[in-house]
Formats: C-alpha cells, structure tokens, sequence
C-alpha cells in the first residue's frame, strides 16, 4: 500500500466511524443532555454552591457539595479553570476547591451519560462513583498537606437564600424529565431488553417513551416558565452546543485515525492487561495529554477496541479529563508549582489505583 492509498484508507476509516457514531439513539441522548446542561446554568444559583466551600463549613458537608458540584456547575472542562481560580482566590479551602476541580470534568451530566451510552452503563456508573470518591481523596489529601496555608486565608461567603430563584418542585420536575429522558434513550438491551421492543419497523418502546417524557416536558415549560427564561435555557444550551459538538466530532474522528493506524499489538503491551503498571502508564499519559470536553470518551472506545483494558480504559477516564499540560500550568499560577505538582501526583496514584479495582470488577 502506498502513501496516498494508506492516507485515504484512513480518512475512509475516520468517516464511517463518524457515519456510525451519528446514530438516532445517541443524537437524542446528546441533545436531551444539552437542554439539561443548559438548564443547570441557566437555572443554577452558583452562590448557593460556592458558599459551601470554606473552611467554616464541616468537612462532611463542604467535601460532599464539592465532590457533587461538577454536575450542577460545570458542563465542560473549559469552565472548571476559572471557576476553580474564583472560588478559591475568594477563599475556599484548597481541599474543597481541589475537590471541585477534579469533579468537574469527571461527573458532569454530559461525561456521565456520554460514557455510559459509549461504553457501557457498567463503565459509566463506575465511572462516576469513583471521580466523586477520587475528587474526595484528593481534596483531603491536598487539605492535610498544606493545612497551615489554610489557615492563613479568610472566607467570604456568598449571601444567596435559595439553590434557584423557580419554586422547588417546579425545578425538581424540570430536570427530572430531563433525567428521565435520558435514562430512557439510553438503556442498555443487555440491562433493560423491554425497552427496546420493537413497536413499528426500528420505531422502540425507548423511543416512544421518550417522546412522551418530551411532551410532559415541553407542556410543563410552557406552563411554567416566562418566554425570556426560556430563550436564555436555549440559547445556553445552544451555546454549549455550538462549543462542544464539533470537538466531539473531532474526537471521534480522532478515534477512527487512532483505530488505523496504531497496530493493535502496541495497545496489547502497554495497556492490554490490569497490571499496575499498565494502569500507571494510561493515567500519567492521561494527565499529561489534553482532551477536549467529551473526545476522552471516543477514543478510549477505539483503544478499548484495539485491546486495552478496561483498567487502564478507566484510569484514563479519569486522569484524562482533569489533567493535561495547559491545565497543570494553570494551576500552577494559581495554587504555586508545588501544589500544582501535588494534585498531579495525586490524580495519577488515584486514577491508578482506581483502574486497578475497575478491572478487577469489571473484568
């Protein structure tokens, strides 16, 4: 095979993964993801969050809401640096701040159900229950190390009354459809085969479910929102949209290059098996390289296809999205060099160790 033959091949390779990739179930999932992101930020009062974070607030609280935030405050791992510098340049402890840094890109409602629609709801639920803990660790571990440079530094906390400024329960409902969607269009066959029972043609249970959870959710909207509360959900949605769809696409394109031109064998020998140090080498690397929002998840599908494990597939899921050069130097201007290098050293040993248990269960 020549030059030209072998690049053709692999833009032939890099555009039906993208023709597969664009398939009905994973549009609706994706754009049903959207609007939830897009009502979590445009719904969501940060102050009500952020005010959680201090050193006054017990640990079993601040930890907690820290670890959880990245869902209701981060869509994308673009917006984490800047909140991460503005909550703590206000005062945070470097634990909880450290924890929300780290959950942010790790659990947010895109990466959670992106992962599980792509590589399964086994991975993807692991995935989230070990970044909450991970993001826990590592807070702690940054909070005991340097706990007398907390101690220098004064919390202003945020006056905020209520988590959003709509009534509870119409807040509750509005994301719980959502949820719901979501849940519905992405069940597993393996997990709940009733759902993809054929109704007409390709026409399933799931989808038609879907519809009707879209309808309650449309009817309530109306009902109960003003019209500038709805242009601002769509148009945050739509701009979340505009950002992140083509890095997907661009890393899905990346995963069929990827699925090409690296000969299985190599994946095989550093990363095909559940070995320490093969779960060592997918998180240093996953720190190190820089993952747009989302595009982690494509091309670890691909490795995963080439053979490596779900061990070393999970330690990258993690290390991945919170890491990469950029970011540890912005940290770094931020926190100071030594912190900085600190919370890489932390994220690499626990994505490492958390990959490890992965494989053991999910093997």
């Amino acid at each position: 095979m020549d030059i030209i033959q072998y690049i053709i091949n692999i833009f032939n390779v890099m555009l039906n993964t993208i023709v597969n990739y664009l398939n009905v179930n994973r549009i609706l999932a994706l754009l049903t993801a959207f609007l939830m992101a897009g009502g979590i930020a445009s719904m969501i009062n940060k102050n009500f969050i952020i005010k959680y974070f201090g050193s006054e607030t017990p640990k079993y609280i601040s930890y907690t809401v820290s670890a959880i935030s990245g869902t209701l405050l981060a869509v994308c791992s673009c917006t984490i640096l800047p909140l991460f510098a503005s909550i703590y340049k206000r005062g945070a402890g470097i634990g909880p701040a450290t924890t929300f840094l780290f959950s942010g890109p790790a659990i947010n409602v895109l990466a959670i159900f992106y992962s599980a629609a792509l590589l399964g709801w086994d991975i993807g639920f692991l995935r989230a229950v070990f970044a909450i803990f991970v993001s826990v660790l590592i807070g702690l571990s940054m909070g005991l190390i340097f706990k007398d440079h907390d101690l220098k530094r004064k919390f202003k906390v945020p006056k905020t009354k209520s988590i959003s400024s709509r009534p509870m329960y119409q807040t509750v409902i509005f994301f719980a459809l959502q949820f719901s969607m979501l849940l519905v269009i992405t069940a597993s066959p393996k997990l709940f085969p009733a759902l993809s029972t054929p109704i007409f043609g390709n026409f399933l249970l799931k989808h038609l479910l879907f519809i009707i959870l879209g309808v309650f959710l449309a009817v309530s909207v109306k009902i109960w929102f003003r019209e500038e509360e709805i242009k601002k959900w769509l148009k945050e949605s739509f701009s979340l949209l505009k950002i992140v769809f083509p890095l997907l696409i661009l890393g899905v394109a990346i995963a069929g290059a990827i699925k090409a031109i690296i000969p299985p064998k190599y994946i095989v020998m550093y990363v095909g098996d559940n070995s320490l140090s093969s779960n060592f080498v997918a998180s240093f690397i996953g720190a190190l390289m820089y993952f747009a929002t989302l595009t982690e998840v494509p091309i670890i599908k691909a490795l995963m296809d080439l053979g490596m494990n779900v061990g070393p597939a999970m330690a990258l899921l993690l290390a991945g999205p919170s890491l990469s050069i950029p970011t540890i130097l912005t940290i770094s201007k931020v926190l100071g060099k030594t912190k900085a290098l600190t919370y890489l050293g932390l994220v690499v040993f626990f994505s490492t160790l958390c990959g490890y248990l992965a494989g053991n269960l999910l093997s």
